[in-house]
């Protein structure tokens, strides 16, 4: 479940030296001053040069024997790849971000802006290496969008770190309760309510995981963290079952059975996510932060209001300015009050809890938690338009596909996008956001990136960049198609199978396109390809075989849209593959009026006939005969009947790659990638030796 990477072993080296070398300028002072001044990412020490220029030996704060050098590397889980160039991860910039109940926590920043939370365990000599391992394996397989994951770990006899991303927009705690020394910011009900919402989807994850047996433990306002669309995401996962420690005297987000970590159950998890509620309906903390605000304890608080001014002392007065959700926040309160029972079994399951909550969003209308009239841009995207200016643009009509129409739109300003407008989309706004928010994530040059959305009721529109060399099917089968040279064709393969590869890589290689063909890819630049709309099967209603067919690229297994896998993905690669070296489409009439299927037509020809049968005619007088037959292999592995003997997709680049003599690319790793590849292990082993020894300098 896991593999080497050495990109997190250099920037943990980098968080690691950074700090160490504070300790050498400061004499090895601990104090406050020192911390504020090494946790500063803005500080004079910001400057990398200076950390290039200077030249420190790690050698000499120890010899290492061979144990050292056998010691076990940082283990990356096996889904992830993160986004850091190898060339300057070597510098981080480490900031001191708390002391919780299970361990001190950092965040570095490498060169490129990347920024990762790495989490030092208390008490790791009582964690035996075995115990961590294994509970690393159950932990780190939990994939969910509201579930903070844990990218890496490190374990060594006396040492355990973990590695997980780093979330810009802060905990709810410093939302709710404002940073130290700052103000808190305006925290509206939309906000609250996904908050819930999200936290509640991520711990019933939590719950489903190991038969059912998982437990969080530590559910509080501190681990609960917002992604780019405010949803609650769960961090600090499972670590009661490892660490033996008792819960903070002052904290009051924990249930009255629960004396230490051992006493966890998912009942109490239940209590402190009631908590959580009813943090979020008074704005009243109820742990213990140093410089943070006083302790409250929220059960005593709602259970002594009795009076008619009940709601002014119980509800944050900045709520009560909107009389529109009263109604909502008293049924979040009942339903905060029911969590927090002292009776075990009074609380209801946290998958009940997700129910009402997700009602009372689907009965929430004409309020702030209503889709709003405008276009969202999502992650990076530039907002330069709005949704008026994209509704006056003169549109031309590009194809009708499985999932909707597409339009051609020229915006007053002359810029040129492409709208897609989804039929029988049957996902609610919240889920609808939820997964625009894992497609939005995906960055890479082969994947044709999502700008913006708007969704209503009676529309939901998908805003894309327009590609003006149009698309793959329109070049090879197209009134007004070009001749496409073999070595074009090959790079088209290559790049389409790279985007097809990194999309399989998302929200923990569950992702699945669902609608792979030649006109859903499409060329940008000089044998550049594009993959287009990804996803979209998750939030449609089921289409039928019978409608899927007629395309020619439906593998033999799916019946409908919801059978669609990473599997079926392949097999559709497979028909585009053919249909590069062939020249022909995936489906066609012969001149008797006969539908002939591609895969069909192929597969009626022998390996000798291939040459002369198969392969386009255009290609021929260029003598690239024997990689066509290649591709032609691949092709028709990828199209194999059962679904269990089709390769992989980082496969299929891999031996693309080969084929065409393109430089490998470096950001699918899992266990097909890099085989045969010299080690490069051999090349960090003395900046290993250096790593280890160093490790007890993160704690402060």
């Amino acid at each position: 479940m896991s593999a080497i990477y050495d990109n997190w072993e250099r920037l943990v080296a980098a968080v690691l030296r950074k700090q160490q070398l504070w300790e050498l300028f400061h004499d090895h002072s601990r104090s406050p001053s020192i911390l504020s001044e090494a946790s500063d990412f803005s500080s004079s020490f910001n400057s990398s040069s200076r950390l290039r220029d200077l030249a420190f030996d790690f050698a000499r704060y120890g010899s290492f024997s061979g144990s050292w050098r056998a010691s076990p590397r940082l283990v990356l889980i096996s889904d992830f790849s993160p986004a850091i160039d190898i060339k300057k991860a070597y510098v981080a910039f480490p900031k001191f971000l708390g002391t919780g109940t299970f361990g001190t926590a950092y965040a570095a920043a490498v060169d490129n802006g990347v920024r990762i939370v790495v989490k030092r365990l208390s008490n790791s000599p009582s964690i035996s290496e075995v115990d961590f391992k294994r509970h690393m394996d159950i932990v780190g397989n939990i994939r969910h969008e509201n579930v903070v994951a844990v990218r890496a770990y490190y374990s060594s006899e006396d040492e355990r770190l973990m590695l997980y991303d780093y979330y810009s927009k802060g905990s709810v705690y410093e939302l709710l309760h404002g940073k130290t020394g700052e103000r808190p910011a305006q925290v509206d009900w939309e906000t609250r309510l996904k908050i819930a919402i999200g936290a509640a989807r991520g711990i019933a994850a939590i719950h489903t995981t190991n038969g059912g047996k998982l437990v969080h433990g530590n559910i509080k306002a501190t681990n609960i963290f917002l992604n780019s669309q405010h949803y609650g995401c769960v961090s600090d996962l499972g670590l009661t079952d490892m660490i033996a420690t008792a819960f903070m005297s002052k904290a009051r987000c924990y249930a009255p059975e629960v004396k230490n970590t051992r006493d966890a159950s998912q009942a109490s998890d239940v209590y402190s996510f009631g908590i959580l509620l009813l943090e979020l309906l008074t704005r009243k903390s109820p742990i213990d932060v140093p410089g943070g605000r006083e302790v409250v304890d929220l059960v005593k608080l709602v259970s002594s209001v009795k009076s008619k001014e009940w709601a002014a002392k119980v509800f944050d007065a900045d709520l009560l300015k909107n009389p529109t959700i009263r109604e909502q926040m008293v049924t979040m309160l009942q339903i905060g009050i029911r969590c927090v029972a002292k009776s075990i079994k009074k609380r209801p399951k946290i998958s009940e809890v997700l129910k009402i909550l997700e009602d009372l969003n689907m009965k929430n209308t004409g309020n702030s938690v209503s889709p709003r009239r405008e276009l969202i841009f999502v992650e990076d995207s530039n907002a330069t338009f709005e949704l008026e200016d994209m509704l006056r643009a003169s549109a031309e009509v590009l194809g009708k596909g499985t999932f909707g129409t597409s339009y051609k739109a020229r915006l007053d300003y002359g810029n040129t996008i492409m709208v897609k407008r989804l039929k029988d989309v049957n996902a609610t706004h919240m889920e609808f956001q939820q997964h625009i928010e894992v497609i939005g994530r995906m960055r890479h040059e082969n994947v044709a990136e999502l700008r913006a959305y708007y969704f209503s009721k009676e529309e939901v529109l998908l805003v894309y960049d327009y590609q003006n060399q149009g698309s793959l099917s329109a070049l090879l089968h197209g009134p007004g198609k070009v001749a496409l040279y073999w070595k074009t064709r090959l790079n088209i393969a290559v790049g389409a199978a790279r985007g097809i590869a990194h999309i399989h890589r998302e929200d923990g290689w569950k992702l699945v396109h669902g609608n792979i063909k030649s006109s859903n890819i499409f060329l940008k630049g000089e044998n550049h390809s594009l993959v287009s709309d990804a996803g979209l099967a998750k939030v449609t209603n089921p289409i039928k075989r019978t409608i899927l067919r007629t395309h020619g690229y439906c593998a033999p297994e799916v019946n409908d849209t919801t059978r669609f896998s990473q599997a079926s993905d392949v097999y559709s690669f497979g028909v585009v593959l053919l249909e590069l070296v062939s020249g022909k489409p995936a489906r066609w009439t012969d001149d008797d009026g006969k539908v002939i299927w591609l895969v069909n037509w192929v597969q009626s020809f022998g390996r000798d006939d291939w040459i002369a049968e198969v392969i386009d005619l255009e290609m021929l007088r260029y003598g690239d005969e024997e990689e066509a037959i290649l591709v032609l292999q691949i092709a028709m592995d990828c199209v194999a009947t059962v679904p269990e003997s089709r390769p992989r997709m980082p496969e299929v680049v891999k031996n693309l790659e080969e084929i065409s003599g393109i430089e490998p690319s470096n950001d699918l790793w899992d266990d097909t990638w890099g085989q045969g590849q010299p080690s490069i292990e051999s090349r960090l082993e003395d900046l290993l030796d250096g790593l280890l020894p160093t490790l007890p300098l993160l704690s402060i």
